[in-house]
């Protein structure tokens, strides 16, 4: 492994909280009746969604980039081949955050705006959200030249 990094996002953990209180209000309230199990339901899953996008985590070693949000799922795996080149970018505010669709491709990002994007040779772009663009362009650049 040449590269790891480990991004989280505390703001994420505010959807975690979120997500307790819808819970623990629809559970506990009488006057929404039989929909309170579908408040329950959305409680359950704002808490899952606040721990999977509450981690980001870069791999690069000797023949892919990894992306993976939480433990693992989802994940992109994109070989150091199929890149055709990277620059750092500035994401706009309404790419948001999460595994978005973005012009041209996909995008992963847990926090912030800075993102790696990767120019793909099927002409597809790949984003990275990222707290160390510099970081992670230098060893993409050293991981393809080796």
């Amino acid at each position: 492994m040449i590269y790891r990094n480990v991004q989280t996002a505390p703001l994420m953990y505010l959807i975690v909280v979120g997500g307790v209180v819808v819970g623990a209000l629809a559970l506990a309230s009488d006057a929404l009746g039989g929909a309170r199990w579908w408040f329950a339901a959305l409680g359950v899953l704002l808490i899952a969604v606040g721990f999977v996008a509450a981690r980001l985590t870069v791999v690069v070693d000797g023949t892919s980039v990894t992306s993976a949000f939480g433990w693992g799922w989802p994940r992109r795996d994109i070989r150091l081949d199929e890149i055709e080149g990277a620059t750092a970018v500035t994401n706009s505010w309404w790419y948001g955050w999460g595994l978005r669709k973005v012009p041209g491709g996909w995008m992963f990002n847990n926090a912030g705006r800075d993102a790696v994007e990767l120019r793909l040779h099927s002409g597809k772009v790949f984003r990275i959200g990222t707290d160390q663009p510099d970081e992670l362009l230098a060893v993409l650049e050293r991981a393809q030249t080796a």
